[in-house]
């Protein structure tokens, strides 16, 4: 069944949907990536500090050897603060490296939707034992075997140089010895930093396949969500019927009150008025294109109003002005001489008198 449901999923995930994943705290997140954040800081960390690590922990241990007979283990506390406060930096900057890779791949989104703690979701964990006959968790199985070859395939030969210089050094001094230890742990960091790379990159690419594969959608499902955004079919066509009635009663109402109407010719209509005591320059009163350009022309013819054709003018006024609106400075000149065109044909003064 399961995967019956997977194949008929063939659509990529909208938007929407990815929303609701990152808001419920599902993310692709490739935590060898963050395993690789982690130990490369730690490694930088320890090199910055190491000196003082080092120094510090000889120190305290020549002086535990030095007077176990005779002090108390408490006086040893103010010569462990120095090698506490060193490895206290080397765990901040870790965690502060896992905190910051994790928001990078989560792009600083943060769970809305998500409780902190979530009791059913461990019991889940519980019942989900069946999880272990999927193939995605056997995959995961010989992947982490596969890691664990890589791995210590990049650093057995850094180890076993290594290995055979260890009874020399149960012999040496502890400087020496922590020396050596942390040469040693250098040397086999190097190639398993490298292969930890290469692993996270791999997984990381697995994590965000697996991700959006899951969160495909099928074609039933985009048209619902389709439908939830942009409304029932039927409710669209009452609103847009209800908006096209508004238009023309406002045409209705402005168009015989208009001084002109400017048409493009047929295709779009835009009545102008212009009352001194209503504002500085004339206004586009009403506009509309198609059929209800259609309507407004002869709404001029019946009322007498003078149609006056020009294309460029009745397209920028279309575009530009909103109902209402005064018309732009740029287009005075082209307005007064169809108004003064308009005056001189109804011998009206340039006030005007209508009403």
């Amino acid at each position: 069944m399961a995967s019956e449901d997977q194949e008929s999923k063939t659509e990529q995930p909208s938007s929407k949907k990815l929303g609701k994943a990152y808001a419920a705290g599902q993310f692709p997140i490739g935590h060898d990536a963050i395993l690789v954040a982690v130990t490369g800081t730690c490694c930088l960390t320890l090199a910055i500090v190491g000196g003082v690590l080092r120094n510090g922990l000889v120190a305290l241990l020549r002086s535990a050897a030095g007077s176990v007979d005779r002090t108390p283990f408490r006086s040893l506390l103010g010569q462990a603060a120095a090698p506490g406060l060193a490895l206290l930096w080397v765990c901040l900057a870790a965690g502060g490296a896992g905190i910051l890779a994790t928001l990078v791949q989560t792009k600083g989104q943060v769970p809305t939707e998500r409780p902190l703690l979530d009791l059913g979701r461990v019991v889940r964990g519980f019942s989900g034992l069946s999880r272990i006959f999927r193939k995605d968790f056997a995959l995961d199985l010989l992947l982490a075997l596969g890691k664990a070859i890589v791995i210590a395939s990049a650093v057995w030969p850094s180890a076993r140089r290594d290995l055979v210089r260890l009874p020399e050094l149960l012999t040496a001094e502890p400087g020496a010895q922590l020396s050596a230890g942390f040469q040693m742990l250098l040397r086999a960091a190097r190639p398993a930093f490298g292969a930890l790379l290469v692993l996270a990159a791999a997984e990381w690419a697995l994590a965000r396949y697996r991700f959006f594969r899951d969160q495909r959608m099928t074609k039933q499902e985009m048209r619902d969500e389709v439908r939830d955004e942009e409304g029932d079919a039927q409710i669209k066509s009452r609103r847009r019927q209800r908006a096209r009635q508004q238009l023309r009663n406002r045409a209705r109402v402005e168009v015989p009150r208009a001084d002109a109407l400017v048409v493009n010719p047929t295709h779009v209509a835009v009545a102008i008025r212009y009352r001194r005591l209503e504002g500085r320059a004339p206004r586009v009163t009403a506009k509309g294109k198609g059929v209800l350009a259609e309507h407004m022309r002869e709404l001029a013819r019946e009322n007498g109003v003078a149609i006056v054709e020009n294309i460029p003018l009745a397209r920028f006024l279309y575009r530009k002005v909103k109902v209402g609106g005064e018309v732009p400075a740029q287009t005075y000149k082209a307005v007064a001489a169809i108004l003064a065109f308009v005056y001189r044909l109804s011998g009206r003064r340039e006030e005007g008198t209508r009403a």
